[in-house]
């Protein structure tokens, strides 16, 4: 396991970016399959954001909210534990809790929560291994990755 784990560490950049998107879709779908199509739940998504129309929805979920979300539920969070020496060797936890936090913010229904409690675990990993990588980058990528999540939804929602 620790093989895969050091191989991941040491992925070009741009493969980083293209595990995390297939790591994302395989998560979509697989919420879809499993919470929708067998338990029958609702997937309610951010009707607010969306009824404010095209260009404020795309201000908010492409610029605004990725910038903050990664800043809320991964930046601080990940400084802020690490600080603690309870947490230094329990980067498991922190992203755990990285995503409990990421989640919590996104309850607008059972469905929406859990997928946000895997993508914000996706978005924390993420961010680990680009601030293990090079100090200081991880905020930028994990932005810019938020941004391109929540960009393919949007087209989704409108466009297709």
């Amino acid at each position: 396991m620790q093989k895969y784990i050091n191989r991941l560490f040491n992925l070009p950049v741009p493969y980083l970016y293209a595990v995390t998107l297939i790591a994302y879709v395989v998560i979509d779908v697989l919420c879809n399959l499993v919470l929708i199509d067998l338990l029958n739940l609702a997937s309610v998504s951010n009707e607010v954001v969306r009824d404010q129309g095209i260009l404020k929805t795309f201000l908010f979920a492409i610029i605004l909210g990725p910038f903050f979300e990664t800043l809320l539920f991964q930046f601080i969070p990940v400084k802020l534990l690490s600080t603690y020496t309870f947490f230094k060797e329990r980067k498991l936890l922190i992203a755990l809790i990285s995503a409990l936090l990421f989640a919590l913010t996104h309850t607008y229904s059972f469905y929406y929560f859990i997928l946000s409690f895997l993508m914000g675990g996706v978005f924390v990993f993420f961010f680990l291994i680009m601030e293990f990588r090079k100090k200081g980058t991880g905020l930028l990528h994990t932005i810019f990755l938020h941004a391109i999540i929540n960009l393919i939804v949007f087209l989704n929602k409108y466009f297709i």
